[in-house]
């Protein structure tokens, strides 16, 4: 292993939490071997910032679920991939259809028209600025990376489904948390950006490993030379991964790589 990718959320650490003790001495045992590790998250770059410090990573960083990868130092992006700004119109006018909620991101900022109690609790947890703009519509929408709609997790399968039925092919609908759907470019997703940086790096395919727990970590899953899923993820990824570790809220990410370096 050359390079390892690290899904965030539900794989690293549960919501809300920081990193253990066990998981930084991991992954500094990791680097110590010639491993260079990256975080591959739906975060945007301040959103993984307590992460990386606690870490102590400043690397490359892929964020937004693949459509932007950057330098972990400066924040500097070293590659992009938008929505068009017709996505995002026809997101939110079936948002309206729905009566669901939805939100944008301007690099590190979540704007969306009007809050409530989810956009508390999800600003909150990730320390991230927020703008509430009712005209969220008529700003410039040429940078944004994803949408996020938030429904109701008894009926996220269902929404999705017919979400995806209304969209163009070219627009990926992938599930993360219980009732997030994640809009995003088709060609803007970890996998994607994970080969892109792999090249970057003059990593190998076979050199790379990535470990994640969702539907927006598959595709970099099944990329990967070696593709992991935590014990706690969802049952098709666990089905592609080649292999299947213990899980987030027993560190199981320390486990594994212990079990290779220590």
């Amino acid at each position: 292993m050359k390079l390892l990718a690290l899904d965030i959320d539900d794989t690293l650490i549960g919501t809300g939490k920081l990193p253990s003790e066990r998981l930084k001495r991991a992954i500094h045992l990791t680097e110590e071997h010639g491993v260079t590790v990256v975080l591959a998250t739906g975060r945007g770059f301040l959103g993984t910032k307590a992460i990386r410090e606690s870490l102590s990573l400043d690397g490359p960083l892929i964020h937004y679920g693949g459509a932007v990868i950057s330098d972990g130092k400066t924040g500097v992006h070293l590659y992009e991939n938008y929505l068009r700004p017709v996505d995002v119109v026809t997101a939110f006018a079936i948002a309206d259809a729905y009566d669901i909620h939805a939100q944008i991101y301007e690099e590190d900022t979540v704007i969306f028209r009007k809050g409530n109690d989810f956009t508390k609790r999800y600003t909150s947890t990730l320390q991230i600025p927020f703008i509430e703009d009712p005209n969220l519509l008529y700003r410039p929408l040429d940078n944004v990376p994803k949408v996020l709609f938030f429904v109701d997790p008894a009926r996220e399968a269902e929404l999705a489904k017919e979400i995806r039925s209304l969209l163009p092919r070219h627009i990926s609908v992938l599930q993360s948390k219980p009732g997030f759907i994640e809009l995003g470019s088709k060609s803007a997703t970890k996998g994607s950006a994970l080969e892109r940086l792999a090249a970057m790096l003059g990593i190998d395919r076979k050199d790379v490993t990535a470990i994640g727990d969702n539907t927006l970590d598959l595709d970099m899953i099944e990329w990967a030379g070696t593709g992991v899923c935590v014990a706690n993820g969802n049952d098709l990824v666990k089905e592609k991964a080649d292999l299947i570790i213990g899980a987030c809220e027993d560190d199981g990410v320390a486990e594994y790589l212990e079990s290779l370096y220590a």
